[in-house]
């Protein structure tokens, strides 16, 4: 997958794995037709994003909200804040925590509403905008979570089973010194 199709699926998924009200609903069209654009790109990729809005658009709002919320907000191993299932509410997350911003500010993204920097919508609106390069080292440290979570949530057969396997198609493998430099997930923090 290209640069500019790795960013655009990144961006549409950011919205994607936002909680799902009344706005997150009526964007469901717009999310149709950036998927039609990616298709021409990859098409596979395109049918995994397919996949998901077919299921999404098929369930009743409160359902799909209630999935959404026993899967994301009250599973620990699927929670979207990416350090929470290593650490929790543990002291040494704040370090974590801080060492995201600070990779987010370097790269020029500056976070104003107030969300956790592990929060995976967020992370992945900031691989949509930010320089490749900074995007890729932040999908590489974040590849063990996404892997975790795509596993329970395939576990689980949750609809958001094929969005992680497209992350972790886009998320390449993080180097040993980049994960020893900089511990986003916690590789380093003890």
């Amino acid at each position: 997958m290209d640069i500019g199709t790795s960013q655009r699926v990144c961006g549409l998924l950011s919205r994607l794995l936002e909680y799902p009200g009344n706005e997150w609903r009526q964007q469901l069209p717009a999310a149709r037709e950036m998927t039609a654009e990616i298709a021409e790109a990859d098409a596979e990729a395109a049918g995994r994003i397919e996949a998901f809005l077919n299921a999404a658009e098929s369930a009743s709002d409160i359902a799909w909200q209630e999935q959404y919320v026993r899967t994301f907000d009250f599973g620990r191993a699927t929670n979207l804040y990416l350090t929470y299932e290593q650490h929790g509410e543990e002291r040494e997350r704040g370090a974590v925590l801080l060492a995201w911003k600070r990779r987010y500010a370097e790269a020029g993204f500056i976070l104003e509403n107030g969300e956790l920097s592990d929060y995976l919508p967020l992370v992945l609106e900031f691989a949509a905008a930010a320089p490749w390069p900074a995007a890729q080292e932040v999908l590489a440290l974040s590849r063990s979570a996404l892997q975790s979570i795509r596993l329970a949530l395939a576990e689980a057969g949750s609809p958001y089973t094929g969005l992680f396997e497209l992350l972790l198609q886009i998320a390449p493998e993080a180097p040993a010194e980049l994960a020893a430099e900089l511990p986003l997930t916690g590789g380093g923090v003890r």
